[in-house]
């Protein structure tokens, strides 16, 4: 007789709702009145995340820039495994400028604003070495440099690093900002054209009031 053996659950996935959500919208974008947001989603390791042979996963050398934020070349419940996170939450969110068409697609509207984020909770003493990965990784793949107080303002003991990328919003340049606090992780990705003076710092403060 041939055994079937189950799909291997590498991870869990569920949404978030209400007071889980972490991050309210109208902290990130004050006086905002058109937009949305997505999510977010909690993943947490499965049943099977420990065995390697049914859940593969390793963080490369070197990261690989010509590919997305993680620039790790896996795909997520890959990276989850890699990472050696014992959580992981992404969320979205998304503020369109005044009197603008809620039909058309956000990416070719002139004025958005949109962070995208993804924290995780590291395993204790990162085994995996994911902080030091990701390090590189916006250092290599985004021109990251060590944030001021001004460019990220927060709570104290707050290691940051702000770089760029490639806009999806038809801006100059999208915003990529790494945080770090003890075992909490959070990157994030400001994007769009919308976005006034001070405006991107004090929505990386409350991501980091919220997340870490």
């Amino acid at each position: 007789m041939t055994v079937i053996e189950d799909a291997p659950q590498c991870t869990v996935r569920r949404e978030l709702a209400g007071a889980e959500r972490m991050v309210p919208i109208d902290e990130v974008f004050p006086g905002w009145n058109s937009g949305g947001f997505a999510g977010p989603s909690e993943v947490v390791p499965g049943r099977d995340a420990a065995d390697p042979a049914r859940c593969p996963g390793e963080l490369p050398t070197s990261p690989f820039c010509d590919e997305m934020l993680p620039w790790t070349g896996l795909l997520f419940d890959a990276f989850v495994t890699a990472s050696g996170a014992r959580r992981v939450v992404d969320g979205y969110l998304l503020a369109m400028p005044h009197g603008s068409n809620p039909d058309a697609p956000p990416e070719q509207t002139p004025g958005t604003r949109v962070v995208t984020y993804r924290l995780l909770d590291l395993a204790a003493g990162d085994p995996k070495g994911a902080a030091a990965f990701l390090d590189r990784s916006f250092r290599s793949c985004a021109g990251a440099r060590p944030a001021t107080s001004s460019e990220v303002p927060g709570p104290a003991g707050v290691k940051a690093l702000i770089g760029t990328a490639r806009s999806d919003y038809r801006a100059p340049a999208a915003q990529l900002v790494l945080l770090r606090r003890g075992s909490h992780l959070v990157w994030a990705v400001l994007d769009g054209g919308g976005w006034k003076t001070g405006e991107r710092a004090h929505a990386v403060q409350v991501l980091a009031a919220h997340l870490l």
